[in-house]
């Protein structure tokens, strides 16, 4: 079984970097990896995946020797622990909002005797059998994780119970729904963001997991990290191209002329 490289850093005391993307681009684990990320979220919650191509991705991660965490769009036992057998290494779960949930969440994922995950070894994970190590239980509860995001209040409220949990590896804060329900940013330095952090850290803390949430700057990466921080994502296909496409506009329009403004303005000139 593939050892978890987020896991490892997260042992060690150290931060896991990690990247994001809801597209199968299939050059991207190759170059995250190359990159030093450890481990890259892929969103299945808020974009489609057809279940090949989902298992494809997942093979190219395996390729890359680099983690993959993937956002499910359900908590249905099943489907969850199939994603592991196809090769993810921690399973990301959005709107986790209480102990309960939590623990049925382990229960999917983790055999007995800390959960109820069903039995298969020919999954990508097992070496499709050939390769099955002797402690492949062992290895799979050691080397797979839960992500729980923390993107409500009243999540907020049960933080410490849902820390709490065996088998909950993750805090993560999903800083775009919480600050929605709180009437805040999502910036790392907001007020009201600063305290929720400060609350998801101190639980994180208390009970020996790590936490963290997505940032966009060098400065956002310091502020999270000195909270205690250990799974940071900073980086996104969107992210990536937005700055990439903005900077290639500029040059159009550095050798062209700014013609879309142009065009506005000569029509803005006919009477």
């Amino acid at each position: 079984m593939r050892p978890s490289k987020v896991l490892a850093k997260i042992r060690a005391g150290q931060v896991a970097r990690i990247c994001c993307t809801g597209s199968p681009i299939a050059f991207l684990p190759a170059i995250a990896a190359h990159f030093r990320y450890d481990g890259i979220w892929l969103d299945a919650e808020h974009r489609v995946w057809d279940p090949r191509e989902a298992e494809t991705m997942l093979g190219r991660h395996h390729a890359a020797d680099i983690d993959c965490i993937w956002r499910s769009c359900t908590k249905e036992k099943n489907p969850l622990y199939r994603l592991l057998e196809d090769g993810a290494s921690g399973l990301m779960i959005p709107h986790v909002g209480s102990a309960e949930e939590a623990r049925a969440l382990v229960n999917a994922m983790k055999f007995p005797p800390l959960g109820d995950r069903g039995f298969c070894g020919g999954g990508r994970d097992a070496d499709y059998w050939i390769g099955k190590p002797a402690d492949y239980i062992e290895q799979a509860n050691r080397e797979t994780y839960l992500v729980a995001q923390i993107e409500t209040p009243s999540a907020l409220e049960n933080v410490d119970a849902i820390a709490a949990v065996p088998g909950v590896d993750v805090l993560f804060l999903g800083p775009g729904d919480m600050s929605l329900r709180l009437n805040c940013t999502p910036g790392v330095n907001d007020p009201v963001m600063m305290e929720v952090q400060k609350k998801i850290a101190a639980a994180a803390r208390k009970h020996g997991k790590a936490w963290g949430r997505p940032v966009g700057t060098a400065a956002d990466v310091k502020t999270i990290v000195d909270l205690g921080a250990q799974f940071v994502v900073h980086g996104s296909e969107f992210g990536a191209l937005h700055a990439h496409f903005n900077a290639c506009s500029a040059d159009f329009d550095s050798v062209l002329g700014n013609t879309a403004n142009a065009v506005e303005e000569k029509a803005a000139m006919v009477p």
